[in-house]
C-alpha cells in the first residue's frame, strides 16, 4: 500500500532530483536468465548523487528527498563593478553569500540567475532593465535561463514567465503558449520547446530585415514543419534545434556558418549556442564546435572527451567533464589585446565536484555540490535479453544520460556507456555488452 503523497512536495522533491546534477544508481543483484524480464522489486532504486554511493545501500535504503547545500562558483567579467560601469563589470560574478541552496544557475551579458532548492530565485548583477525582476508570485520554477538583457523560467504549470528588456518583444510571451518543457533566450529573442517537439519563438525577428543599428537575421523564424525537438538553443542571433535522432537543424544570422551543422555531425545529445558560434555534445563524451573563431571559442582543446553537459559564453565556451571537473577555452585571457579578457576562460584552480555550469557573456558560473538530494523513483522494463541487458527511465527535454556499470562492487571505476538525449518520453538504455551473470548498473544524468 503506498502512502499519500504531498504534491507539492513531490513537485519540488522531482525538482531537486531534474536540477542537480546527479547519478541514479540501480542495483541489478539478481540473476535473470536470457530472454526473461525481471518483474518489480524494491531492489530496484534510484539513487540521485554526484559522488559515487555504495550499491549495497542503494539495495536497501528507502527514497527519500532533501535540501543540500551547494555553492555558486563564478569568475570572468563582474567580478567588481566598476565606476561608472564599462559594457560588462555589472558585478554579476560577485555570488551573493546568502546563496547556499542553489540547483540551477544561468548567466546573462551582465546578470546571474540562480534557481534556489525551496523555489525561490536569487538574482544579481545588472538590474537596470528590470532583468532580474519576475512577476510577483513567481516562484517553484522548473528551469531559468538568461539571455542578453532578459531573463526566461519556466512555471510548474509548463507555461513561460519573462522579466526585462523589452524593446523587440522579447518578453512578450504568446499568450497561446503551453505545454512548455525548455526555453532558451539569445540576445534579443526567445525559444520554448513544447512537449510535443515543436518550437516556439517571439522577439527580434519576425523578417531578416534591419531595424535602426539592430540587425534582424529571422532568428525567430522556425523552420516549417520542424518537429522530433529534443533541446534547442538561442544564440546572439541565431538559434538551434537538436532532433530526437541525434542530428541539428539551424537558422538566424549564418554569417560565420553558426547557424549550419557542420558536415557529418550526428549523434548530438546536447547544443549550445553563443555569440555566433555553437557547441554540440556526441554521444560519446566528445565536443563539436564552429562557427565564429576571433577569440578560439571553435578550438576544442586537443583530447577533451568524458564530457557530460557544456555551456556557451558569448565568446568562450564550458565543458563540464564526468568527474565533475570542467574545462574552458576561447576569449578571457589576460594579457591578450582584446576588450573581452576577463579571464572567462580561465577555470579556478582546483575547482572541483560541480554539478552544473553556465556561460554568460563574458562571466562563467559552476553549481558544486557534495551531497546533492536523494529520491526514488520508479524503473522500467529491466531485463536481461539476447543482445544484453536494457532498461527503461522518464526523461526530460534537455537532459543527458548515460547507463554506467559495474561488474563488482569492489571495482572502484564506474565504465560508461554513449551518452543519449532527454526527449521528454520514455527512453530505453541498453548495455550490448552485458553477461549472464549480474552486473550493477547505474544511470546519470546533467
Amino acid at each position: 500500500m503506498s502512502p499519500v503523497r504531498d504534491e507539492r512536495k513531490d513537485s519540488m522533491h522531482s525538482l531537486l532530483g531534474r536540477l542537480i546534477h546527479h547519478s541514479l544508481t540501480l542495483g541489478y543483484s539478481r540473476y535473470v536468465p536470457r530472454g526473461q524480464r525481471a518483474p518489480a522489486t524494491p531492489h530496484l532504486r534510484w539513487l540521485l548523487r554526484p559522488i559515487l554511493l555504495s550499491l549495497v545501500l542503494a539495495l536497501f535504503l528507502p527514497g527519500f528527498a532533501a535540501q543540500t547545500a551547494t555553492r555558486v562558483v563564478a569568475w570572468g567579467a563582474g567580478t567588481y563593478v566598476s565606476t561608472p560601469p564599462d559594457l560588462y563589470s555589472y558585478g554579476q560574478a560577485i555570488v551573493p553569500a546568502s546563496l547556499t541552496n542553489a540547483v540551477l544557475v544561468a548567466g546573462g551579458w551582465r546578470h546571474s540567475l540562480a534557481l534556489n532548492g525551496d523555489g525561490s530565485l536569487t538574482a544579481w548583477g545588472d538590474d537596470e532593465l528590470d532583468q532580474t525582476e519576475f512577476p510577483a508570485g513567481t516562484t517553484n520554477c522548473l528551469a531559468i535561463a538568461c539571455g542578453g538583457l532578459h531573463s526566461l523560467a519556466l512555471n510548474p504549470n509548463a507555461t513561460v514567465v519573462a522579466a526585462g528588456d523589452n524593446t523587440y518583444n522579447q518578453t512578450t510571451v504568446p499568450t497561446n503558449l503551453a505545454n512548455v518543457v525548455a526555453v532558451a533566450p539569445g540576445f534579443y529573442h526567445s525559444l520554448a520547446l513544447e512537449s510535443d517537439g515543436t518550437v516556439s519563438a517571439w522577439g527580434m525577428s519576425t523578417t531578416p530585415t534591419s531595424i535602426g543599428t539592430d540587425p534582424n537575421y529571422g532568428q525567430c523564424l522556425v523552420p516549417p514543419g520542424l518537429t522530433n525537438v529534443a533541446a534547442i538553443a538561442a544564440g546572439g542571433w541565431h538559434s538551434l534545434a537538436l532532433k530526437s535522432d541525434g542530428t541539428l537543424l539551424g537558422w538566424g544570422r549564418d554569417d560565420y556558418l553558426q547557424a549550419s551543422a557542420l558536415p557529418g555531425l550526428s549523434n548530438v545529445v546536447a547544443i549550445s549556442a553563443g555569440a555566433a558560434h555553437s557547441l554540440a555534445l556526441r554521444a560519446d563524451g566528445t565536443v563539436a564546435a564552429w562557427g565564429q573563431n576571433a577569440y578560439g571559442q571553435t578550438n576544442v582543446p586537443p583530447g577533451l572527451s568524458n564530457v557530460v553537459a557544456i555551456a556557451a559564453g558569448g565568446w568562450h565556451c564550458l565543458a563540464l567533464r564526468s568527474d565533475g571537473t570542467v574545462a574552458a577555452w576561447g576569449a578571457g585571457t589576460p594579457n591578450i589585446s582584446t576588450n573581452l579578457a576577463y579571464g572567462q576562460n580561465l577555470v579556478p584552480p582546483g575547482l572541483s565536484n560541480v554539478v552544473q555550469i553556465a556561460a554568460g557573456w563574458a562571466h562563467s558560473l559552476a553549481l558544486v555540490g557534495d551531497n546533492p538530494p536523494t529520491r526514488r523513483a520508479p524503473m522500467r522494463s529491466p531485463a536481461i535479453e539476447t543482445n544484453g541487458f536494457s532498461l527503461s527511465i522518464p526523461t526530460r527535454n534537455g537532459r543527458t544520460y548515460a547507463l554506467e556499470f559495474k561488474n563488482s562492487l569492489d571495482e572502484s571505476i564506474w565504465t560508461p556507456l554513449p551518452l543519449a538525449p532527454g526527449t521528454g518520453r520514455v527512453l530505453q538504455l541498453n548495455d550490448p555488452t552485458a553477461p549472464a551473470s549480474r552486473r550493477f548498473y547505474r544511470v546519470r544524468e546533467w
